[in-house]
């Protein structure tokens, strides 16, 4: 069931990502980097269908990356190109969704960050540049941020002459929209802070978090660099919302504590502060 649940995410980003290239950026002369920017800008110099170049590019580069991605990895992709392939052909008679290049920006780029993200959250790839990165970072340690930076640097070169440099400009801004919401997608919804709070009165701070936030903590022990001296360290994780009112909370126990708040992704678990009612605060500690 786990799978088949997989498989069905993985249809519809890819689904999705058709969707955004044959009804918002093809027809209005828009890339969003990689194998479907040149698979686009094929389709508007020689006429080639969009898939045709979108497969002809992938699949040669699945095979060659093979190895260094994974058994499990290839057969999702496959699948995955599959169906946008299928999507693609399907689309293509539809008529552009909007002409605005601001909605064409804002809307093609996060519909497409959605399908791509949704695909890569479940095990698999759209384009085959991610797959050629990781093979140079495989045999060259090359870094891959960089390797995708070339690669799309020069794709985007080339849409300036393809189209124009306004053209150009406008599909490095989808590509940021698109960028961001695959991060979006693979970090989750679910978001909080992990607070680390030193302090000379561990203890007292530590009661007033439980007692007016409702928030677990946990002691960690740690020795001062300086003097070498033993000290708590108070760790909790809380939601964005409630971080403000902890902050005031500790200072008030302690105003010479010393905080330091991360952002954590995919938090899980019972967030106490927001449903549970006041406990004893002997029982919250660990």
């Amino acid at each position: 069931m786990k799978k088949f649940v997989e498989y069905v995410f993985l249809t519809l980003g890819a689904t999705i990502v058709a969707m955004g290239l044959e009804t918002m950026l093809a027809p209005n002369g828009l890339v969003d980097g990689g194998v479907t920017a040149l698979s686009i800008m094929a389709n508007a110099l020689w006429g080639i269908p969009i898939y045709v170049v979108f497969l002809g590019l992938n699949i040669p580069i699945l095979i060659f990356t093979a190895k260094e991605v994974g058994k499990t990895f290839v057969i999702r992709t496959l699948y995955a190109n599959i169906i946008t392939t299928v999507g693609l052909v399907l689309f293509k008679s539809i008529l552009p969704i909007t002409q605005s290049e601001v909605l064409i920006v804002l809307y093609g780029g996060v519909i497409l960050g959605v399908g791509i993200g949704i695909v890569v959250k479940f095990g698999g790839a759209i384009d085959g540049t991610e797959m050629l990165a990781i093979w140079f970072n495989q045999h060259f340690r090359y870094p891959i941020a960089s390797f995708l930076l070339v690669v799309n640097a020069f794709i985007f070169t080339i849409a300036a002459f393809v189209y124009s440099l306004e053209q150009a400009m406008l599909s490095l801004a989808v590509f940021y929209i698109v960028t961001k919401m695959i991060n979006y997608v693979l970090d989750g919804l679910n978001h909080g802070k992990s607070v680390m709070i030193i302090s000379e009165k561990p203890d007292e701070v530590g009661d007033s978090i439980i007692n007016q936030l409702n928030i677990s903590i946990t002691f960690l022990y740690g020795e001062g660099g300086f003097l070498g001296e033993r000290k708590k360290v108070i760790y909790c994780i809380t939601n964005r919302f409630v971080f403000s009112k902890l902050k005031s909370v500790v200072l008030a126990a302690d105003p010479s504590a010393i905080m330091e708040a991360s952002y954590v992704c995919e938090t899980s678990g019972i967030d106490r502060s927001l449903i549970l009612p006041k406990a004893n605060p002997s029982s919250n500690k660990s």
